[in-house]
């Protein structure tokens, strides 16, 4: 996505080898990392749900598995607690392409890229969730397997933005990575029509007002943001993108913590984002993420952690810095035996 069009390019290379075994799971290629690496003494094994960026694959996630999988195991101390990462191919991409045009922006000639983009994450956590449902039938299907007890999902970049969808409302997944993803799907697609000057964003007055509704954005799309977008869900009104935003009021920031609990509570995000990204800033997503800092302090009873990194010097990019941190924060996830979640849905 950045402009050579993979935020991957700053991965190192150097990774080490995994073994990925190949599953064809509701009618999904389904890649199933690290499984021949579990100790014979696993008896719980913890899965890693890895989802790529725009116009990439699911192969471009199998370093990232081999570096956190490997770190794991070479930490494990009991050698029960074990760790496999699964990566598929995003609607519309690698071996699911039907259209490459509908993959490109608005700026590449893409008309509908706003409800083409929110479709692919909004199927992505909804494909998640279909292969969660029959994966140990394909890879631990014997009575004496080990049992797979938590679900952890690590995004990067339309991965990051479909990691937010499904840690809030997949109740399986206890921990999400957002690698430079958005939580405001609205204001992101404010912004990217911006600097593409389209006309409904551009001939409104102010510039921005018409744009929420229009044809590059239609209501149906609004309707959806509403009901599967972080900010659209939490935080319904709030976006403005022709001025200040409004003020959240007692009211909605009870609402948005009666949603928190629902859906989040006992999990853990990390949010990593790149100081000069351009292509998914952090401004998009940065109001939205202020209030929801906020909801987490001023309710003590919302088992939240949330871990905001803003990475120096860095842009619409993954580098090894990112992949470290990400291994480092999921092995000390791994560590804590207590895997139990209590969000509602």
């Amino acid at each position: 996505m950045a402009a050579t069009n993979n935020p991957l390019e700053g991965t190192s290379a150097d990774h080490p080898t995994i073994s990925t075994q190949t599953h064809t799971i509701a009618g999904i290629l389904t890649h199933v990392h690290g499984l021949t690496e579990l100790p014979p003494s696993t008896s719980t094994v913890t899965c890693l749900w890895l989802m790529h960026p725009r116009l990439q694959t699911a192969q471009k996630m199998t370093p990232i598995a081999a570096s956190i999988i490997s770190t794991w195991n070479a930490r494990i101390a009991s050698n029960r607690a074990g760790l496999i990462a699964v990566s598929f191919d995003q609607r519309n991409h690698g071996s699911r392409l039907v259209d490459a045009l509908h993959n490109e922006a608005w700026n590449k000639g893409n008309p509908r890229h706003a409800q083409d983009m929110f479709g692919c994450i909004h199927g992505t956590a909804q494909d998640t969730s279909q292969i969660m449902d029959h994966l140990e039938s394909y890879i631990l299907s014997s009575k004496d397997s080990p049992s797979i007890t938590r679900h952890f999902v690590l995004g990067i970049s339309l991965g990051g933005h479909a990691a937010w969808h499904c840690v809030l409302a997949e109740p399986r997944i206890t921990a999400a990575v957002v690698g430079i993803g958005c939580p405001d799907y609205a204001r992101l697609m404010a912004d990217r029509a911006r600097l593409s000057k389209l006309p409904s964003y551009t001939e409104s007055t102010p510039p921005g007002a018409g744009f929420l509704g229009s044809r590059d954005f239609p209501p149906k799309l609004v309707e959806a943001v509403a009901k599967y977008d972080p900010a659209g869900l939490l935080l319904p009104g709030q976006f403005n993108p022709a001025g200040p935003d409004a003020e959240v009021g007692k009211a909605a920031m009870d609402r948005m913590k009666v949603l928190i609990r629902e859906r989040l509570q006992g999990k853990h995000i990390l949010n990593l984002s790149g100081k000069i990204d351009k292509l998914v800033p952090y401004s998009a997503g940065e109001a939205f993420l202020k209030v929801f800092k906020r909801a987490l302090e001023e309710e003590s009873g919302l088992d939240v952690e949330f871990e905001d990194v803003l990475f120096d010097g860095v842009g619409h990019t993954f580098p090894q810095a990112m992949v470290e941190k990400s291994a480092d924060w999921i092995c000390g996830l791994l560590s804590v035996e207590d895997g139990r979640v209590t969000s509602k849905i």
